[in-house]
């Protein structure tokens, strides 16, 4: 072959690949469906060949094409166009509806709604009807104008899939917000949503009902779940500020009501984004698995944190959870990295649940008779737990590889800074990392198993406060101790060490094993001060 011909061919080749990555890239960013892994999202059109008619009054839209809607308007714009494709361009428009929607799209094959201007509609429609927007086809609302909705059921119901490019949303609604029912996919846009039921959701449990958020402003105010799908949830990107109920500062009471901040029947996976949640119930609540790759969160709870049915896993993200029950809750946990900081009334971390506030909820799954052996796995990162139960809790197995990990645990000795599986098939071991654990000295346990890690269990009969040292380590707990765990390379089996608090020595200590214990444990009073019992290692 020729040398030009193989120039011309690889020109060929190389800008057959390129358009091929810009289409698919294009219709990503539209919505199409790509491949049968893509879940989100309507599909494409392009308008560009249609008149753009403008209506003179409120009517039935019957065909394909472009319309455009300005001024004042009362009554419910029909579309029924039967499998042709509408675009609706609200133009500074003012829709009343008083006995229906004000947007019905009855047929078509796909609906695009796109914003210019400043736009309201305010609708009293049905229980059958039940959107101030309300849709049986898919639909897309685009355009970089703003919609402010005021329904007294839903403010957009979508009836298959919706799609949400862009745009500034200001809804009240007296139901929920916005509604997906095969999926809801957002690319972007600004939302300020105040809603009595659901903020933003879906509802088709036939193996579908997705949702998709990439990016975008959100504020929500529910007095029901702020994001609840029946499907998997993934968050790529974007601000969220939420409250439920009536924050954290009420405690959970009624069972017939879920209020919790982001809630999936499916998985939850968040790679990225800002989250300031303040939750009556749950902040981040799973029946299957959460997965947290990135993203910053303020969390304040009335009850878990961070709770998953099955598993909990955490890779990476800035967590701070200043007030919860139980802080990070899952059948198992995993910490891969991540900056964690968590304030729990019960446990800090929970690898098992059982008899957490949670079970029995709306929305929840009971897996206290789950058979699996429950594992709290800490394999990097930086976590500190404060705790008025046990700090890292697990009705199986504690395994530590890496990471930093400090725990101001318990002052009642009902509770331990660490609590693991009863008898003698469980373990905690710790093979790398870090690990500094203080509280009540009636639970106090030691690593175990393959633990590799030079660990001291320290119990005293004086309670104390301030700084502890031994040796090169040293930290400051935030309340009363009679127990002292530290778990650290920086110490040497055969060494002997002096414990000092505030720097007045205590005692002195030799580490004749890889994990020594000095002192013993039981109910001889707390730190605190008052006698809370206990003896017995509780199971959940």
């Amino acid at each position: 072959m020729k040398k030009k011909q193989i120039l011309f061919l690889s020109i060929f080749v190389a800008i057959l690949v390129i358009s091929t990555i810009g289409i698919i890239v294009y219709c990503t960013i539209k919505g199409s469906k790509t491949d049968n892994n893509y879940t989100g999202g309507v599909k494409s059109v392009d308008f560009s060949n249609y008149e753009n008619k403008e209506l003179s009054s409120v009517q039935t839209i019957t065909s394909g094409g472009v319309y455009t809607l300005k001024g004042d308007y009362e009554g419910t714009i029909t579309i029924k166009a039967n499998k042709a494709d509408v675009k609706l361009i609200l133009d500074n428009a003012n829709i009343t509806a008083k006995d229906g929607p004000a947007i019905n799209i009855e047929s078509a094959d796909v609906v695009y709604i796109e914003l210019v201007g400043n736009n309201k509609i305010e609708a009293t429609t049905t229980e059958e009807l039940d959107g101030a927007i309300y849709s049986k086809s898919d639909l897309c609302l685009t355009g970089d104008g703003e919609l402010s909705i005021k329904s007294n059921y839903d403010g957009i119901a979508g009836k298959d899939d919706l799609e949400i490019e862009k745009g500034t949303y200001i809804i009240t609604a007296s139901d929920d917000g916005i509604v997906g029912r095969d999926s809801l996919y957002i690319l972007d846009g600004s939302f300020d949503i105040t809603s009595t039921g659901d903020g933003l959701k879906t509802t088709n449990d036939d193996n579908k009902g997705t949702m998709t958020i990439l990016k975008g402003s959100y504020k929500i105010e529910s007095k029901g779940d702020a994001i609840d799908s029946v499907g998997n949830i993934t968050i790529e990107g974007g601000e969220y500020t939420i409250t439920t109920g009536n924050g954290s500062n009420s405690s959970y009471s009624n069972n017939n009501v879920s209020l919790k901040a982001i809630k999936s029947a499916k998985d939850i996976k968040i790679l990225n984004g800002t989250f300031n949640i303040n939750s009556q119930d749950d902040a981040i609540h799973s029946n299957a698995n959460v997965e947290l790759s990135g993203g910053k969160y303020e969390i304040a709870s009335g009850d878990d944190g961070i709770h998953a049915d099955k598993n909990t896993i955490i890779n990476d993200g800035t967590i701070n959870i200043t007030k919860s029950y139980e802080a990070i809750e899952g059948l198992n946990i995993t910490v891969n990295g991540g900056d964690i900081k968590v304030n729990a009334s019960d446990d800090g971390f929970n690898a098992a649940g059982g008899d957490g506030s949670s079970q029995g909820r709306p929305g929840s799954y009971n897996y206290s008779n789950n058979n699996e052996t429950s594992v709290l796995t800490i394999t990097g990162g930086s976590i500190y737990v404060n705790s008025t139960g046990d700090g890292l809790d697990s009705n199986g197995n504690i395994i530590i590889t890496g990471g930093t990990t400090y725990v101001d645990g318990p002052t009642n000795n009902g509770n331990g800074a660490m609590d693991y599986g009863d008898g003698g098939s469980y373990k905690f071991e710790i093979t790398g990392g870090e690990l500094i654990a203080v509280g009540s000295k009636g639970m106090a346990v030691a690593p175990n198993g393959d633990t590799s890690v030079t660990s001291v269990l320290i119990n005293t009969d004086n309670a104390y406060n301030g700084t502890i040292t031994l040796g090169d380590i040293s930290y400051n707990p935030a309340k009363a101790y009679n127990s002292i765990l530290i778990c650290s390379n920086k110490l040497s089996q055969g060494n002997t060490y002096t414990l000092k608090i505030n720097d007045v020595e205590i005692q002195s200590i030799t580490l004749n094993n890889k994990v020594t214990t000095s002192g013993t444990t039981g109910n001889m009073g707390d730190p605190g001060g008052g006698d809370h019992g206990g003896g017995a290692r509780r199971g959940w």
